[in-house]
Formats: C-alpha cells, structure tokens, sequence
C-alpha cells in the first residue's frame, strides 16, 4: 500500500509476550492479504485483473475485496459521486499509477460498477478502479479485528497516518504541517476510533505544464492543488479513509456526507 504499519500493543505482561506476537503476525498477515488482492500497482493483483475483465463478463472475486467494494459504493451514495474510485485513468495519464494495458473511459463513474451475487463484480463499461483511498483504512480495520480476536484489548494501527485505536487508552495524534512537513502537530488525544490524513504535499508535480496531484475531483478530473491536510476522525478507518477524499474535494468540514456517518473533518492550511 506503498507506506510503513506500525502496530503497537499496551499492557503486555512478560507471560503474554508469545501470545502478543503471535497477534501482531497474525494482524500484519491480514494487511499484507488486502495489499495482494487490492493493488493496482501490482499487474497481478485481483483488483488489476478485474479490471482487465470485469467490462467483458462478470468476476468472481475474493469476499475481501467484495466488501471493500459494498464500502465504495455506499460512500459514492451518500457523497453524491464526491468519492469515486473509477478515476485511475487519470492517474495513469498522469504517470502516478502504473500503466497495465487496460481497458478505460474516463467517462466512467462508480455507478457503472455493478456488485452481483455471490461475490461477482460487473463493469457496465471498460473502467479502471484504484481502491487506494479505502483500501488501507480497510486493513487497520482487518488488523484491529484481528488483534482482537487474538484477546488484545489495547492497540493502535498505524498505516502511513490511517490509524486505528483499539480499547479506550487515549493515543496522542499528530499531524503533519502542510507549510512545513518537518513539524508534527499534535491534533488532542483519541480512544476506541480511527483517524485518517489526506493531501497533496508528497504527491503534488507538473505534468506538461499543470499542476496535478493524486487527490482528483471525479466530477471534473481535475486535482485538488490546494497545499492543505484534510483529516477526518470516525468509528472506522476505512471509513476515516474515504471521508478524508469528500473533505478534500468539498473543502466543508460540515459536509452533510461527514454528518450521515457521525464524522468529523479538519482542514488545516
């Protein structure tokens, strides 16, 4: 998922330190699954072969990936097309996402994205889906699960800023300044809920000429280019993930799409 996981657990006595490892192996297991089935860098990837078929005939995939899917739809729903994973073709033409030889239209939206029984997946017209902005989120989601099925009651997940609190000891979060990425500055404490970052300060560059970056505006494909960190705080990572993508494109921390899932959205400039 192109970033550094760090799982931490608290309150490990020295009898549970086997049992604490097997727990964070097991968790980072299930981290490194999401990033086999779901990369679009990776031309062998579920999600990449999906793309490549799914215009064609419908696909069966991994009930992982499926339920990442049933998250996509419900976010392109209820932000009214603000999240939409189908603008990778963009991407591509900006040489920020490899280019597998697929099929595309950069006509298409999520809408297009059909999800069947039993786990099968049908584009209504060639796409090219790019599950990053929830995909990572997912995995601290499949990480906590886990760590919790392994009788861990206090842990925090952290993917590259996508982070997860598990129990209810408060874990001090940081953000970076986007004037000044060297400065971290701190956001309060959370407990029992996740957190999530986006913004263009790693991803901004010219591309003959404009200014582009990997946060894209589906309604019009163009980047966001405002230099500011968007950060949402809700129950689940995934959905902290994907939240941070309709702040960024709609700047309103009051967003209705943020009050439907009780979530909060920070803009710092």
């Amino acid at each position: 998922m192109g970033t550094f996981v760090e799982i931490t657990l608290h309150a490990i006595s020295p009898t549970q330190e086997d049992q604490a490892h097997e727990a964070i192996n097991a968790a980072f297991a299930r981290i490194e699954h999401v990033q086999q089935l779901m990369s679009f860098q990776q031309a062998d990837s579920e999600l990449s072969q999906l793309n490549q078929t799914a215009y064609l005939h419908p696909v069966q995939v991994n009930p992982l990936t499926y339920a990442v899917l049933k998250r996509v739809q419900k976010l392109f729903k209820e932000s009214e097309g603000l999240f939409d994973c189908t603008i990778a073709d963009t991407l591509v033409s900006w040489n920020m996402l490899p280019d597998h030889h697929q099929h595309s239209s950069n006509s298409a939206t999520q809408a297009q994205v059909e999800l069947l029984p039993d786990f099968h997946v049908y584009y209504h017209a060639p796409l090219l889906l790019d599950l990053s902005g929830i995909a990572k989120g997912f995995a601290v989601d499949l990480a906590i699960h886990t760590l919790r099925h392994h009788g861990v009651q206090n842990a925090i997940v952290n993917a590259g800023g996508d982070l997860r609190v598990l129990g209810q000891q408060s874990e001090p979060i940081f953000i970076r300044n986007p004037s000044n990425l060297q400065q971290l500055l701190p956001m309060g404490e959370l407990s029992a809920g996740a957190f999530a970052t986006s913004g263009i300060y790693y991803s901004e560059q010219q591309v003959e000429e404009q200014t582009v970056s990997a946060l894209v505006n589906p309604l019009n494909r163009q980047a966001i280019t405002q230099p500011y960190s968007y950060s949402v705080i809700a129950k689940t990572a995934w959905l902290a993930d994907g939240l941070t993508k309709v702040l960024a494109i709609s700047g309103n921390i009051k967003h209705p799409c943020l009050q439907r899932f009780g979530a909060t959205g920070i803009i710092v400039k």
